[in-house]
Order: C-alpha cells, then structure tokens, then sequence
C-alpha cells in the first residue's frame, strides 16, 4: 500500500512539473497562407526549382561557361574520358540523359563517384562528382550545380509568358550589347519603375539563365540577365542580397506600377486625418455658386481644426498634391503639399511639416474659443496659463526659477 501511494505521489509531482513546463512553450500554426506578391506567385507557379539530385532525362541546357570556365575543361568524352575542351561545345545544347555511378576498389575500401549523362549531336558526355554517391550530392549541399549549363526550360518558359507583356523595371541599371567591350555588353543607368515592354528573351548565363530585352516608351533598348527557377544557379533565395539583388526576377521587375501603388499608399495614410496648421497658411477657399465652384484665396489660422477629405496629384511619379479639407463649419479649403519629404532640395511644404496632426483643441479642452483665436495670432493676453504662452509664442528662451515665488520667465 505504501508503494503505491508513493508511486501516484511521484505521477502526479511529475505530471504537474511537465504542465507548468508546458506553458512556457509555445509554437506557430502549421498550416498558414503567406501573403506573396505577384511577381513571386508568377514564379513559383512557373519556374519550379529542379533540384541537381532531381534532374530526370530530357532536361535540356545550353553549354554557356563564363569567365575562367570557359578556359578550362568541365566536361569529359563517355567513349574514352578524355577531358573536352569547352569551347568546342560553347553555345551547345546538351541534353541530360541519366547518371551512373562508378566505384573502384582501393585499399581502404570501396571509393564511389557519380556521373552526370548528356548527349549532344550524337556524342555522349558526363560531368563527375568526384568520391560522392548521388544521393549524398544534395544531402551534403542543397545547392551543388554544374559550372556552364545554362537551364533552357527556364527560357522556353519565360518565352510563352512575357514577351509583349508590360512591366515596370526596379533595377538602376540595365545593358546594352557592345561588341566592342572586353565583356560583350555596356552597363547603362535607367531611372527606377522605368516602363518598358520585353521584346525578346534569350540565353543568359549560368546564374542568370533568361535573357530578357525591353523596349522603353523612348524605343531604347536593354537587357537584364535574370534568374528565375535557379535551377542549377547555386544560388539560394538569401543569396539575391546587396549587388545581386536585382538579378532576381521578382526583385527586378514588376508588373504592376510601384509609384502608384506608393502613391495610393500615402493617400491612405493621410485621407480622413484630421489635422492642423503649425503656422498660417495660404490657402483657396472654394465656394459655389448655383454649381459653380469659384476659388479664393485666404490664409488660415495656426490652430484651425480640419479635415482631409481628399488628396489630388498633379501628375504621378510626383508626390506634389492638393489637400481638398474642411473645417468645424464645413467650408472647403485647398491646400498644396508636398507628400514626401526630399533630404535634397529640403523641400518646405512637406505635409508632416506643415501640419500637425490630431485634434489639438480636444488635446487641450481648457483652453476658451476666445484664447485659441489669439493664440492662432501669435498674440498674449494677461491672465493666459503658461501652456497658452508656448502655444502662442513658442517655448521660452530661458528659464529662471526664483526662490519666493517660483514663476517662469
């Protein structure tokens, strides 16, 4: 009996102590729809990654090596193992047609490699992975690519769903073939959300397999090489960072057009606030007259109470606009803003500059109608508090703080 009652003493001790350590740890629902963009959802229904270990026969590549690649050998002859040298087979399309492996008797045993099969006009070659089974290529590195293949499905692909299609460019820069460079191509400078339509698409290079050429609405044309699969890149997504970030086709391009979206943006964040002026401000009052509108102009008080109806731009991708406001009595106003604050020119008229936002009268309810009208003027009166004197005037220069009566000066 005693065992027993020793025993459930210990469940329950220990069944307690695992409840109190429960509530410490906590986790996430599984199951969740991630919001992605358009761009991003355009690719991972189209550009499925094919990882190395994953390939299967009649995946075609064009043989494309770049840089010191192209100087040395990559791929070997199946007949007689020779190494091939690559540029007889640059802008070649080999097809994969399988892997093999091969093992050699050593002294400390068994030594494994994998081959990768292609055929390209008849003639077979392999790509080896030196002392490492197939299964072991990806579980070791997820990322393990072929120096030179370029992915073709990538620019089929790309092909069938782009050309003709408008799009709004991220990127700074773009290029342009010249063959009178070293490299083959000029960098060029484009402004940003530039509009353009892709023209051509084509073969890239390894890391960037898709070629793709627009046309802006100048009839320039350039190109970016892009990566969108990244079969075969070795490249993870974390990869496309700093200079490389734009190489990523859903950070290079857009199909929607990102001023406007901003712009809708800030005129969310702004239309219904009710806000006041920091310092009178020049201002057409609209009034109408049997439909007809007609504008005035006039000056409002710091400290009147508004309402921002609506926000007019006058022409996108600028961010000047016009407030359309309306005060306690319900009279119109319209006010000329700037929406973004510009570190360069400094510009005076930024909206978060002009006006503070809240109701300020609510904010300090003691204050009469007849002191806010003289505070709006900049003017005193005796027998203001101090919080009606800063309003009015602005903080002190000075303050001294006297023994016997303690007053602000």
């Amino acid at each position: 009996m005693r065992i027993i009652i020793l025993t459930l003493l210990l469940f329950f001790c220990c069944t307690s102590n695992i409840a109190a350590q429960d509530d410490y740890l906590v986790s996430t629902s599984a199951n969740q729809d991630i919001s992605i963009s358009e761009e991003e959802q355009f690719i991972k229904q189209n550009f499925p990654m094919q990882f190395l270990c994953k390939w299967t026969p009649g995946i075609k590549f064009m043989f494309n090596p770049s840089g010191h690649d192209q100087f040395l050998p990559i791929l070997s002859f199946c007949e007689n193992e020779k190494e091939v040298e690559s540029t007889t087979l640059k802008h070649k399309i080999l097809t994969f047609v399988g892997t093999e492996e091969i093992s050699k008797e050593l002294s400390i045993g068994t030594n494994y490699s994998t081959r990768f099969l292609f055929e390209c006009e008849g003639k077979k070659y392999y790509y080896e992975f030196k002392n490492i089974r197939l299964d072991e290529i990806c579980e070791k590195n997820p990322r393990a690519c072929i120096n030179g293949l370029v992915y073709l499905q990538d620019v089929d692909t790309a092909k069938e769903l782009l050309i003709g299609r408008k799009v709004y460019i991220q990127s700074e820069s773009a290029r342009i073939d010249d063959t009178n460079n070293y490299s083959g191509y000029q960098d060029i400078a484009i402004p940003t959300n530039l509009e353009a339509t892709i023209t051509a698409i084509g073969v890239g290079n390894q890391t960037c397999p898709v070629k793709i050429i627009f046309k802006d609405n100048q009839d320039h044309s350039f190109y970016l090489e892009l990566a969108l699969s990244r079969t075969n890149s070795g490249m993870d997504l974390n990869n496309f960072q700093a200079e490389k970030k734009m190489k990523y086709f859903s950070n290079a391009i857009s199909f929607t057009n990102k001023r406007l979206d901003n712009i809708e943006a800030l005129k969310n964040k702004y239309i219904g606030l009710t806000i006041y002026p920091k310092k009178m401000l020049e201002a057409q009052r609209i009034t109408f007259h049997e439909d007809s509108p007609t504008k005035s102009r006039v000056h409002l008080p710091r400290y009147t109470i508004l309402n921002i109806k609506d926000i007019i731009i006058s022409s996108v991708p600028n961010t000047q606009a016009v407030l359309s406001v309306t005060d306690k009595n319900g009279a119109v106003y319209e006010i000329e803003v700037d929406l973004k604050y510009d570190i360069i020119i400094k510009n005076d008229n930024y909206i978060e500059d002009l006006f503070g936002f809240g109701n300020i009268h609510q904010k300090y309810s003691g204050i009469t109608e007849e002191h806010w009208e003289i505070i709006s003027k900049g003017d005193l009166k005796e027998g203001m508090s101090t919080e009606e004197c800063r309003l009015s005037i602005g903080n002190p220069i000075e303050i001294r703080l006297k023994k016997d009566t303690r007053f602000e000066t």
